[in-house]
């Protein structure tokens, strides 16, 4: 199953964009497909539960992070769930393999850029100013633009990252925020827009000095941007 220009089609797996072909077949046994890489005392991932599957596995994903030298996504079907999958990551560094975190369960998506499409993210303003170590409410709006209604998937979240820049478009900070829970985003009908906060629960706005800088954003779920930064003023 492929696309019309050739290319493989690709489905949302977790946080990974996979080939939609590597979720057919039958797979191989767990213990089959890890044995190379993991001693027997330690083939379950931290917290498996008694319903781990004990087949059906398929490298779906691989890739170099620059916290280990490599690292793959393993998936297998659920035993328990219809239409869900059971992920594990390992890593490999210099002591080996292992377990990089602890199982998750997800179903195929379509992948983000399909998802976004007809979706339009802006700045509730252009313009933002504040006094030095306050928060302001500093908003982007979501906008359906196209002649269909858009539904989220159970993956697309409202959380909005909002990154701070100077005058020359260098990131301020490391970016790093603390999202905790957030709700998923509304059906939007043609033409509907959402307000979303672009800075929740991230103190770098309090750290600044006085002085101009550039803010962008991105609606992480679907890794959806504003095209042109706002300008902040702080004094």
């Amino acid at each position: 199953m492929g696309n019309d220009d050739g290319t493989p089609r690709l489905v949302q797996l977790g946080n990974w964009d996979v080939k939609l072909s590597l979720l057919e077949g039958p797979g191989a046994a767990w213990d089959g497909i890890v044995s190379a890489w993991l001693p027997a005392e330690n083939r379950l991932p931290p917290r498996a539960p008694h319903d781990f599957p004990s087949n059906g596995w398929r490298i779906v994903h691989t890739f170099h992070p620059e916290w280990a030298h490599e690292a793959m996504i393993l998936g297998a079907p659920s035993q328990v769930e219809p239409d869900r999958w059971v992920l594990v990551q390992l890593s490999r560094d210099d002591n080996g393999w292992q377990f990089a975190m602890p199982f998750s369960s997800c179903g195929p998506i379509p992948i983000r850029e399909e998802r976004r499409v007809g979706l339009r993210l802006d700045w509730a303003k252009t313009t933002y100013s504040m006094a030095i170590g306050s928060m302001p409410e500093v908003n982007v709006v979501l906008v359906n633009e196209s002649l269909e209604e858009w539904t989220p998937t159970g993956e697309d979240t409202s959380h909005v990252q909002g990154l701070v820049l100077t005058q020359h478009g260098e990131q301020i900070g490391n970016g790093w925020y603390a999202t905790g829970s957030t709700p998923l985003l509304p059906t939007l009908q043609p033409g509907q827009e959402t307000m979303l906060p672009a800075f929740r629960n991230n103190p770098e706005l309090k750290n600044l000095t006085a002085g101009d800088y550039q803010m962008v954003a991105f609606l992480a779920a679907l890794n959806l941007r504003t095209v042109i930064p706002a300008k902040l003023t702080i004094g």
